[in-house]
C-alpha cells in the first residue's frame, strides 16, 4: 500500500524472512563467519541459536546459499514437520532415499550406506534442522542415534541445529549425553545495537529505490530502537506501522510524532515488549 505513496519499488519491511535485502551486521558476519568455519571442520553438532525475530532463518538461508558450489550435500528441515515417528524417514527422504521401508532400522542401515558413499565420494552429508528448540526428546535421541555413525572413525553426519536461545541448556537437562558431548561450537546471533538499528532501517529502504521519500528525522532511530530491542522482526513491525501511518496521514516527513503515534498504538495492542529505557515524560 504505503509503497506506491512513497514511490518505492516493493516492501522494504515484509515481516516473512528473506536474505534479500538483508543487513549484515556483525553479529550476523560473526555468526556466518563461524558456521562456515565449524563447517569445514566437518565434525559434530553445531548450534546457532538467538531469540526470537534476531533473523536466524534468514542467516541460514545466506549460510546455505553460500555453500552451494561447495561439496556439501544438505538436508534441511524444520522441526514443526517431524513427528518422532517420522524423523529417521524425513532425513532419509530428504538425503534423497526415495524407498523407504517401515523398518526404521533398515532405514538407518540403508542411510549409513548412502551417507558413507557420499563422503567417499569427497562429498560431505550436512543436517540442518530449523527450529530445533520444538524438537520432542524422541527426536533428539534419534538424532543421538545417527551420531553414532562412522566414517573412518569420524562422525559420518554433520547436524547443524537451529533454535532459540536456551537451546543448548535444554540439551543438557534432557540428560541427552552422547549429543551434549558431540556439540563443539554453539553460535549465538544477537540483537542489533542503537547504531546498527538506524543502518539497518536505512539499508532495508535504499534496497528498495528509497529516494529519501519519505524522509526521517534521525530522532526516531534511538525511539525505534528502545522499543523493538534492535530486533529485526519488530523493528520490520514498527516502521511498517508508520510508513502506513504516513501514508495515511499525507506525510512525507517521518519524525518523532509520527513514529510515537505508532508506538502509542501498538502498545495499547500490546504488540511490543516493554521499552529497553524507561520513558520521560
Amino acid at each position: 500500500m504505503y509503497e506506491k505513496f512513497y514511490h518505492l519499488k516493493s516492501d522494504p519491511f515484509r515481516l516473512s524472512p528473506n536474505t534479500n535485502p538483508c543487513y549484515k551486521h556483525a553479529s550476523y558476519n560473526h555468526a556466518k563467519t563461524y558456521m562456515l568455519y565449524a563447517l569445514r571442520r566437518g565434525e559434530g553438532v553445531v548450534l546457532v541459536t538467538g531469540r526470537p525475530g534476531t533473523g536466524k532463518t534468514a542467516l541460514l538461508r545466506d549460510f546455505i546459499n553460500s555453500i552451494k558450489n561447495e561439496p556439501v550435500v544438505t538436508a534441511d528441515l524444520v522441526s514443526t514437520q517431524l513427528q518422532a515417528t517420522d524423523l529417521i524417514r524425513m532425513i532419509a527422504f530428504n538425503f534423497g532415499i526415495d524407498k523407504l521401508t517401515e523398518n526404521e532400522a533398515e532405514i538407518v542401515k540403508e542411510l549409513e550406506t548412502l551417507l558413507s558413499g557420499m563422503r567417499n565420494f569427497g562429498r560431505r552429508p550436512l543436517l540442518i534442522i530449523d527450529e530445533a528448540q520444538n524438537l520432542e526428546i524422541e527426536s533428539l535421541r534419534k538424532i543421538e542415534l545417527l551420531m553414532g555413525l562412522r566414517w573412518k572413525s569420524e562422525p559420518l553426519l554433520q547436524i547443524f541445529l537451529i533454535g532459540r536461545e536456551g537451546l543448548h541448556e535444554l540439551i543438557l537437562a534432557r540428560n541427552l549425553k552422547l549429543l551434549y558431548e558431540q556439540i563443539n561450537a554453539v553460535i549465538c546471533l544477537e540483537p542489533l545495537d542503537e547504531r546498527s538499528t538506524a543502518e539497518y532501517i536505512r539499508h532495508r529502504l535504499k534496497q528498495v529505490d528509497w529516494k529519501n521519500d519519505p524522509q526521517l528525522a534521525n530522532e526516531i532511530y534511538p525511539i525505534i530502537y528502545n522499543y523493538s530491542h534492535g530486533i529485526p522482526r519488530l523493528i520490520n513491525l514498527i516502521c511498517s506501522q508508520v510508513l502506513l501511518y504516513g501514508m495515511t496521514e499525507g506525510q512525507h516527513l517521518v519524525g518523532t510524532d509520527e513514529v510515537n503515534a505508532v508506538l502509542e498504538q501498538m502498545i495499547h495492542d500490546q504488540m511490543l515488549p516493554s521499552p529497553l529505557r524507561p520513558i520521560i515524560a
